[in-house]
């Protein structure tokens, strides 16, 4: 049997005593050699649940042997953010997801480069990442929507909302990141408009350094305090 076990995420997986092994699932594991060997593949469901079978060698079904349920963590990891060009959007999502940031949201600014997502693509790549960081937890992925129509549903649902300004004399810091959400805006910067919006919901602006960081460097940069701020 293969000392290794195989995770795939499957979102909204329910239980069932026999699995039967999908396309790009057997392809993965002709991949890394494993098909042709008896092996233990655990379906996770992406919120907490998690089902082990047994799978003979070369076989595409298998035998539930186990499940488990995860709670949900109560911290939370949230950007909220311009749409990264070409691959650095999926570089975002995936470096994103192994550091543990729970819930992407994509905005759409005066000046965006990127204003289309393809949300499939991006959960297939959150999943990806989810299964070899070792989670339980795929992270939401939202948008595109506009500024505006995020200000006011983060107003209504009380969301605490960080915005990452280089002109701010707030040090960001991993203490006050946590279970707030970040706002990072365009590569082209905010329009006047836009500034006079977020001012008018008067939300905390933190500065994060004199460099400028690209969109994605952004992110990451957000996903590593959060994931600090959790160490303590």
């Amino acid at each position: 049997m293969s000392s290794e076990e195989i995770v795939f995420f499957r979102p909204g997986y329910s239980s069932s005593p026999e699995l039967k092994l999908e396309g790009e699932e057997i392809s993965h594991l002709k991949a890394f050699r494993v098909f042709s060997e008896e092996k233990i593949v655990i379906i996770k469901d992406g919120e907490g649940a998690s089902f082990t079978y047994s799978v003979p060698s070369s076989s595409k079904i298998g035998n539930l042997i186990g499940t488990e349920k995860k709670e949900k963590p109560k911290t939370k990891a949230k950007i909220a953010t311009a749409i990264p060009k070409g691959n650095r959007l999926e570089w975002l999502i995936q470096k994103g997801t192994e550091l543990g940031i729970t819930e992407f949201i994509f905005l759409v600014f005066s000046q965006s480069d990127r204003k289309d997502l393809n949300s499939e693509r991006l959960l297939k790549v959150a999943a990806e990442a989810s299964s070899q960081s070792n989670q339980d937890f795929l992270p939401e992925i939202k948008g595109p929507i506009s500024l505006s129509k995020f200000l006011e549903e983060s107003k209504s649902a009380k969301e605490e909302l960080l915005l990452f300004d280089p002109r701010s004399s707030i040090r960001i810091t991993p203490e006050n990141i946590q279970n707030k959400t970040v706002l990072i805006g365009p590569e082209g910067g905010f329009r006047k408009e836009e500034l006079e919006l977020i001012s008018q919901f008067g939300i905390l602006s933190v500065n994060v350094g004199e460099s400028i960081l690209r969109i994605e460097t952004a992110g990451i940069f957000a996903a590593s305090l959060f994931r600090l701020g959790n160490l303590y």
